[in-house]
Order: C-alpha cells, then structure tokens, then sequence
C-alpha cells in the first residue's frame, strides 16, 4: 500500500512518501515518517513490514557509521547502494526481509543519483521510480512526462500531477505525501504535498 513516488533532477533527487502505516486493512498511523538518512547527502525511502525496515536500517546506519569512524572515508551513493544489495542478498538467504528500498543521494563527482533495491537484492539506477500500487498509474504518467534535467520547480509540478492523478483515480485515499530533497547543501525536507 506504501506510495513512493522520486524524481531524479538536474543537480538534486527528490522523493515523496505517503505517510500512513497500515495494518491489513486499518491504517494505525497517519504521521509515519519513512524516510531514513544516511550521512549528509543520502536518504533512503523505505517501505514493507515495520519490524522489518526498523531492523535493517538500524543495521545498515550502525554499518556504514562504523566504516566511517575506521576509515575516515564516506561512502559514496553508489557504495552505499550497492552495500544495501549485498546485505539484503544475504538475508534472502539467512533470513528473508520484506524490505524496498529507494536510495537517493548526492556526490561532488558525480552529482545526485537514484537506486531502487527490492526485496530479492537486485539493484537498478533509475531516473525516476514509483513503488507501491500506485506505480499501475504513476509510471506510464512519469514515462511520458519525466525530462532529464528537470529543475526543482518542474519537479515539484510533476510530483503534485501525480498527487493529483492518485486522488482521482485511486482507491486508497492518500492525500499526504512527504517530499524530502538532496541537493549539495544536504538532505532537507519541503513538507507535504
């Protein structure tokens, strides 16, 4: 039921995030926040079994926290992505987690960049992705009308196009969506659209 809906723009990434939490067919949080920061300039846009995003993401941010402090190295959006692919490849095997990722970030060499990571650990960089049930909507809409260097207020008309498209056309009522941007000043939050 999670919608997440991100964008890759000329110079920074963003992402909208419903913020409800539903249980079967109850919703049991309507402030829920799933974004989850990694460092200065990345964020995940997390979504599957509560139990399951807090553990992993407890686990990567202690994980790559501890890299840092060895090495005095950061790791770029790539590394980190391909670190949470490796690590969620493990767990198919160990222990399976109900877990999707969208890693968004912004490097000094090579600019903002989006990766979207599933449950099974394959990994893909994307220009735009859209997750959930709304993605049967959304993505022939993003298809057609995602530029590549999009600038930040073409970003925003485009996300609120989908919000308008979700409120006509879906089922579940999902009116609030987060929007975090990442950009070379940091990861920063535009509120609710």
């Amino acid at each position: 039921m999670d919608t997440i809906i991100s964008l890759n723009g000329k110079g920074f990434g963003i992402c909208a995030i419903d913020t409800l939490s539903f249980k079967s067919f109850l919703i049991t949080k309507s402030n829920l926040n799933k974004f989850i920061e990694i460092g200065k300039n990345k964020f995940l846009a997390v979504s599957g079994y509560p139990g399951d995003v807090i553990q992993f993401t407890d686990f990567l941010q202690k994980t790559i926290q501890l890299y840092t402090l060895k090495t005095g190295l950061t790791l770029s959006t790539r590394s980190v992505a391909n670190c949470l692919r490796k690590e969620l490849s493990d767990c198919l095997r160990k222990n399976p987690l109900n877990i999707n990722l969208i890693l968004i970030g912004f490097d000094k060499i090579y600019g903002s960049s989006l990766y979207f990571i599933d449950y099974l650990g394959s990994l893909q960089r994307m220009n735009f992705c859209v997750q959930g049930h709304s993605s049967l909507i959304l993505s022939s809409f993003l298809d057609r009308y995602y530029k590549q260097d999009l600038d930040l207020s073409e970003a925003l008309d485009l996300l609120k196009k989908c919000v308008d498209i979700l409120k006509k056309r879906f089922l579940i009522s999902q009116t609030k969506l987060l929007v975090k941007i990442v950009d070379a000043e940091g990861c920063r939050c535009l509120g609710i659209i």
